[in-house]
């Protein structure tokens, strides 16, 4: 036993040595990139900016607004202090013939991903909406949930809110107690300026792994993930009170999801999980909600939360969407575009020290440039890799799953 704890002591020094390292190397790091040849058929469909990827879904939307009948078309604004065009955009196609189910499209709830659900709406209002696919099944479609966060790179709104935290309409759940965050606080909120070559940044993978030794990763992920309501100047604050936008996407969700005897959400994100890898991860669902999706995503690979990876969160958007639509069948999906094998300890914690990087720079400031550049690269990277292979990926990869589930959902 004794021989077992001192190996374990040396393994452990080695991963931080060698992870140490990554961190005075912070501009440097990145995870072997995908196996795929760039087509410009798919990197069409990203933008680099909130306002082109907003004017190419509008463009999107009055074109098929011209050839379809009784669409809807519109936005409202989301109020900023120092930004008077920031809009969460939505746009309807009913079924054309008869309402049998209703897929709605939800992208830039964490606001930087907004950029890649931006880019996989744009190819689904392209390449989907045939006169096939709408017989009997509507779309609506809901673009830039954040768009504090999708124009200024960040993943939470104007007031440090994770919105996938926040989405409730009942006021019990910003009064919710993560009893476990205190104990991970002096990990994940530092204060002062940031400065990558602080000795608390050079070993902050030794300290990460110190209390995975102590609680174990699915804990210590459950804690910091979960979502907090006690720090507003922590990372996954989930706020005092529903943002503005959770208040008044909730007319339109009751409006558009009325007479389908099914509604199905997508909500789309990247960050969590293998680099180029598209992961779906449904909430948890009663038996008769397991059996029909697993009949929509016949074929992939479902991740229902029972595996050593799981956590679960509190004020999620699908499950807001749940307690608004009525009188139908509602499964909720999200797909997760993985960017930074975060699936594993290396990457998780990689993944973590860039959220606290970018929350601690926000709040406090950089000690040098250096320090603001390679932080917010790195943010933005995290969550919308410049990589044309990825990017293409994404795209083939949700072509391939969108001709599958539009053709079993349209079967239900």
């Amino acid at each position: 036993m004794k021989k077992l704890k001192i190996a374990l002591i040396v393994v452990i020094i080695l991963i931080a040595m060698g992870l140490t390292w990554a961190t005075l190397s912070y501009n440097f790091y990145s995870p072997k990139d995908v196996n795929t040849k760039p087509d410009d058929a798919s990197l069409k469909y990203f933008q680099e900016s909130y306002n082109e990827s907003r004017e190419a879904f509008r463009t999107s939307a009055v074109l098929l607004s011209k050839k379809f009948k009784n669409t809807y078309q519109g936005s409202f604004q989301v109020p900023a202090k120092n930004d008077k065009d920031l809009t969460v955009d939505i746009f309807y196609i009913p079924a054309q013939k008869s309402k049998k189910g209703l897929i709605i499209f939800s992208s830039g709830i964490h606001g930087v991903e907004g950029y890649t659900g931006s880019a996989v709406s744009h190819m689904i209002l392209e390449e989907f909406m045939t006169e096939e696919n709408l017989a009997t099944t509507g779309f609506l479609f809901i673009h830039g949930m954040n768009p504090y966060g999708f124009k200024n790179n960040r993943r939470v709104t104007e007031n440090n809110v994770d919105l996938n935290r926040n989405s409730s309409a009942d006021d019990v759940l910003y009064k919710t107690i993560n009893t476990g965050y205190p104990a991970v606080i002096d990990l994940i909120n530092p204060q002062g300026k940031v400065n990558t070559y602080s000795a608390d940044n050079i070993f902050f993978e030794l300290r990460a792994i110190g209390k995975i030794v102590r609680a174990s990763m699915p804990v210590l992920r459950q804690a910091i993930l979960q979502g907090q309501y006690q720090f507003p100047a922590g990372v996954y604050y989930g706020g005092a009170a529903a943002e503005p936008q959770i208040k008044n996407i909730a007319p339109f969700i009751k409006q558009y999801s009325t007479g389908y005897p099914f509604v199905m959400n997508i909500d789309l994100h990247t960050g969590y999980g293998e680099r180029g890898t598209l992961h779906l991860f449904p909430n948890p669902a009663d038996n008769k909600i397991k059996a029909l999706t697993e009949r929509i995503f016949k074929g992939y690979n479902i991740d229902w939360g029972d595996g050593k990876d799981f956590y679960t969160t509190t004020g999620d958007f699908p499950g807001y969407l749940e307690k608004l639509i009525t009188g139908s069948t509602y499964i909720p999906m999200t797909f997760e575009y993985g960017t930074l094998n975060s699936q594993t300890t290396i990457g998780s914690i990689k993944s973590l020290q860039t959220t606290i990087l970018e929350n601690q720079g926000f709040n406090f400031g950089y000690k040098s440039d250096k320090d603001k550049i390679a932080v917010e690269k790195n943010f933005r990277e995290m969550y919308f890799p410049s990589s044309p292979a990825w990017r293409t990926k994404v795209i083939s990869d949700s072509r391939v799953i969108t001709k599958i589930f539009l053709k079993q959902f349209n079967g239900l």
